[in-house]
């Protein structure tokens, strides 16, 4: 089985798939935290009735977001690979925000929110990120949008009007509330044929354009 955790924002998701996700389990609205996640991982391991040495990857979200909740969720996984000699995965959590449902928006930009009036974002078109990651203030990040003018902005901040974002947006162009999701890790992985291995799993950390 692969399990596949997300925790850089303040949602966080686990999953565990086996040739198809078998168990799932997400909190929103609850910073993750250590305690949190070993038990959602022993409920889905007992609901299904399968010990922990059943699971033979692991896979993560590594940011950028929170740092304390990306810190959590990548000790954990990197504990777990080196306890269950298990090779792991990291994904960078823009990249998620950006592939939905097995699919990629059309032309998107995902953002998570970095500190007040900043965030972490990328500008993804035609299936594949064509920015490096960015952290951007939010006179720079309307002007990204404007240049960009994305079809889709996918936000795991469910209101980020004190940004003053919304009325800056090209018409046609959508804002989505989501947030990354764990199962869309082994969609990526299985889309791209990105292998995990025996690695040390570190946060993918964003530097301003300035």
């Amino acid at each position: 089985m692969i399990l596949s955790v997300e925790t850089s924002t303040k949602a966080f998701s686990i999953s565990l798939f086996h040739e198809q996700e078998v168990a799932n389990h997400t909190i929103v609205q609850e910073a993750a935290r250590s305690q949190h996640i070993v038990q959602a991982v022993e409920f889905l391991l007992k609901n299904l009735g399968k010990p922990i040495s059943d699971i033979n990857e692991a896979y993560a979200g590594i940011g950028p977001g929170s740092f304390t909740g990306i810190r959590i969720g990548l000790t954990f996984i990197n504990t777990l690979s080196q306890t269950q000699n298990i090779p792991v995965l990291g994904i960078p959590s823009l990249d998620i925000l950006a592939f939905e449902d097995n699919r990629w928006y059309d032309t998107v930009v995902p953002f998570v929110r970095s500190r007040k009036n900043e965030v972490y974002t990328a500008f993804y078109k035609a299936e594949r990120r064509v920015t490096d990651y960015l952290a951007l203030t939010k006179d720079e990040f309307v002007r990204f949008i404007a240049e960009k003018k994305p079809q889709y902005i996918v936000s795991s901040e469910d209101n980020f009007q004190d940004m003053g974002i919304v009325d800056k947006l090209q018409k046609g162009c959508k804002s989505i509330f989501s947030f990354p999701k764990a199962s869309v890790l082994v969609c990526l992985a299985h889309k791209y044929g990105l292998k995990s291995k025996k690695q040390y799993l570190k946060p993918l950390y964003v530097r301003g354009i300035r």
